[in-house]
């Protein structure tokens, strides 16, 4: 697999853990949040017994510290609060302000800017409420009512250091938080979660670095260094963000959801993910011969209800020999309880998910065998009139299953979330593809958690016939 390229059972499983805003920092913030919610309507004097029970979180790595702050303040806490305000304001279009620990006019009018964001008593002091609400804003994404303006860009806007020396994996320090910050600030959050400014360039920075890099049209090698800072600081202090790409010329939108997409329990809003544009979605119903996952039974009638086109995905285990009829059978007993019969206006096929296992291995599936993916294809086919979907990947098919040409005669849904391309190769024997799940870091309206998202090879009237519509 390429450096970018996970699938299914990996990405899903990784987002139920991901750190989406910074693991500290976001159960700091949740706790926050809850202090700020429980006193929305009161001002910050009269909520401040409630927020001291919050953990201070210092979500740009400057200090905990959170005393109440005012024009005239001066020092690491403000350092602290101008960073933070960055971070939670930027993706509501307000540039940047200067994070250089004195807090002026500009910082005092920001305070009262996110203040109305927030819902909060607007007087441009930082007081308990305002710290709550500002370390959860900061921390994790949110927009505000009103869209702010194109200001003058900002030198420094992070607050750690001017210096820029070359970084790379298993770098440490202050200027690795700088430039963490400053991914945070020029990363569109929403679909690149926000790194922890920890000042500790591991993997997950280093990905970063190169999802930046190839926003930025840069040689994408994971290591900041002259090139990769002018940009990053151009792009972190002004109006600029990287958002991920989406392929061009497939104007059809799809995306995929299980149990990862419920944090906490949290419902999906189909509605609101149909509203987003959304015109397609694949459902996981079951996984090997035990699990089914316990979102099925809500999710699939209701994203069909929406008026989304939607169809059921079963994870194939190649764990033991000769499983591919026993977990069809566990398949089609799962997706019927719901109704879905395959032959229904909106009913897409079923899909069968082929890929590596999801143990973190990245091994081929050990029992895994084109005759027994076969005889779940083959019993599916049979149970609902509907030639089943395929999702792989076709360095999957070279590598574990010989580049095998059998499933060629199936619709392909192909994971491949490489920048550089513009479809994603066929497996051989195919000569194109159903649909191309592009990126497993988008976020819809009505969801809680980052999904995978497709796109669509036809137009809606082709949709709309693999759909019996």
């Amino acid at each position: 697999m390429g450096q970018r390229t996970l699938l299914r059972g990996l990405t899903l499983a990784v987002a139920a853990v991901l750190p989406l805003y910074g693991p500290t920092a976001v159960q700091a913030a949740r706790a926050a949040q809850t202090a700020q919610t429980e006193q929305t309507a009161r001002s910050d004097a009269a909520g401040a017994a409630g927020a001291a029970a919050a953990v201070a979180v210092a979500v740009c790595g400057h200090t905990s510290a959170q005393p109440t702050l005012q024009r005239g303040s001066t020092g690491d806490p403000t350092t602290e609060a101008q960073c933070e305000l960055n971070l939670a304001t930027k993706p509501s279009r307000y540039t940047p302000i200067a994070a250089d620990g004195s807090f002026g006019p500009a910082t005092s009018t920001r305070v009262e800017d996110f203040q109305r964001c927030a819902g909060l008593s607007v007087d441009g002091v930082l007081g308990p409420q305002t710290w709550a609400a500002l370390n959860t804003w900061a921390a994790q994404p949110h927009s505000c009512a009103t869209q702010g303006t194109s200001g003058t860009a900002q030198s420094a806007v992070c607050g750690h250091t001017d210096t820029r020396p070359s970084l790379q994996k298993g770098a440490k320090g202050t200027e690795v938080e700088e430039a963490q910050c400053r991914l945070n600030l020029a990363m569109e959050p929403f679909h690149y979660p926000p790194l922890t400014i920890d000042g500790d360039f591991g993997g997950g920075t280093e990905s970063r670095v190169v999802e930046f890099q190839h926003c930025a049209n840069l040689s994408a090698d994971g290591v900041v260094g002259p090139n990769t800072w002018a940009k990053l600081v151009d792009w972190s202090s002004r109006n600029t963000y990287c958002t991920p790409p989406r392929p061009a010329g497939y104007p059809i939108d799809g995306l995929d959801t299980a149990k990862y997409q419920h944090p906490g329990g949290a419902p999906i809003d189909w509605k609101a993910v149909r509203a987003s544009g959304a015109e397609f979605a694949t459902v996981k119903a079951t996984r090997g011969l035990n699990v089914t996952d316990e979102y099925l039974a809500t999710d699939l009638p209701a994203a069909r209800a929406a008026g989304l086109a939607v169809a059921p995905y079963h994870f194939y285990t190649g764990t033991a020999a000769d499983t591919g009829a026993a977990q069809a059978d566990r398949f089609i007993a799962a997706v019927q309880a719901t109704g879905y019969t395959g032959q229904r206006a909106g009913d897409l096929p079923p899909v069968f998910d082929l890929e590596r296992m999801d143990d973190g291995s990245g091994r081929c599936p050990t029992y895994g065998t084109v005759a027994d993916a076969k005889a779940w294809l083959d019993k599916v086919e049979a149970a609902f009139g509907r030639t089943p979907i395929i999702y792989t990947q076709k360095s999957f098919l070279d590598d574990c299953l010989g580049s095998t040409t059998a499933f060629a005669r199936y619709p392909m849904q192909l994971a491949d979330y490489r920048q550089s391309i513009t479809q994603p190769p066929v497996p051989n024997g195919s000569t194109t593809w159903a649909m191309w799940q592009y990126t497993d870091a988008a976020l819809f309206p009505g969801i809680k958690a980052p999904a995978t998202a497709d796109v669509f090879n036809g137009t809606q009237a082709d949709l709309d016939r693999l759909a019996n519509r």
